[in-house]
């Protein structure tokens, strides 16, 4: 979105509000929203589609539910950072491109994407680890039921209810090892690029 678009800021605003609100309350509201009979299935039947679904009991959906609503929550985000990382790429490299006769696929290709590399790779990381350690919206919106159990909420309940705190502490190294690895792997597909003098 270039900077002289009108109502810019604010819609930047509100599509990353999501990203500030807390995960607890976000698994509450969304709680409601995917009742059988709730706000999602209100909003179906305005569009024709009928029926109640059971959208966090049905093993077959509520993982796509789930996915959803942190696709809600973190798209804000990913929008302004990748927003800030296309803006910031001076305008000169588009006007050459255009002399030379490039396509908007071809200044996408050549020009944004290598320009974008390095947040490519931030937000991979971030995406992955967050999908690891992911807790607070499952939990409250399930409590690990219904095919929905992730590896932090079964590591809590290993600690507090089965009162396996070795066994607890070993699967939170596990995990760590695990997104220390996966950081090694995206530093190795994506290599810093080094400005040399």
């Amino acid at each position: 979105m270039p900077h002289g678009t009108p109502g810019g800021a604010l819609f930047k605003g509100i599509l990353f509000f999501p990203y500030l609100i807390n995960g607890v309350a976000i698994g509450f509201v969304f709680l409601y929203f995917f009742q059988e009979g709730g706000t999602f299935d209100t909003v179906l039947k305005l569009f024709g589609v009928g029926g109640e679904h059971l959208w966090l009991g049905d093993p077959d959906l509520v993982n796509y539910s789930l996915a959803g609503v942190s696709v809600w929550r973190y798209m804000g985000l990913n929008f302004v950072l990748f927003l800030g990382g296309i803006q910031s790429i001076a305008p000169e490299l588009y006007e050459a491109a255009e002399l030379d006769g490039a396509n908007r696929w071809q200044q996408f290709r050549f020009i944004i994407v290598p320009s974008l590399r390095p947040l490519i790779g931030l937000t991979a990381i971030l995406a992955i680890s967050g999908c690891l350690s992911v807790f607070e919206i499952p939990y409250i919106m399930t409590g690990g039921a219904g095919a929905s159990e992730t590896f932090v909420i079964q590591t809590i309940k290993l600690a507090f209810r089965f009162d396996k705190t070795g066994l607890a502490s070993a699967a939170a190294v596990v995990l760590l090892v695990i997104i220390l690895l996966v950081a090694w792997v995206q530093r190795r597909i994506v290599p810093e690029e080094r400005v040399t003098p």
